[in-house]
């Protein structure tokens, strides 16, 4: 079975970008619109991490492109 690389739908993302010569790290749901922007790595990462807990999915981050790293897992497993 292939593992899947990107963000499903409901997993949450860190977008690291920079505003006007400032790096800062937008968090939303896929594959929906922005929903919180954090000065800091770790803010962003301790608030994704509360809410994908909450939730059950993933937590990603990324760069202004489109390559994704897998931060968190808190996906339910079934038994094989």
């Amino acid at each position: 079975m292939a593992v899947r690389n990107t963000p499903q739908d409901g997993d949450i993302v860190i977008r690291q970008e920079s505003k006007q010569g400032t790096v800062v790290y937008v968090l939303h749901t896929a594959p929906g619109p922005d929903q919180y922007l954090v000065r800091s790595r770790e803010e962003a990462v301790a608030q994704a991490v509360r809410v994908a807990k909450r939730q059950c999915v993933r937590v990603w981050l990324t760069d202004e492109g489109y390559a994704f790293r897998l931060v968190e897992d808190f996906r339910v497993m079934e038994p094989a």
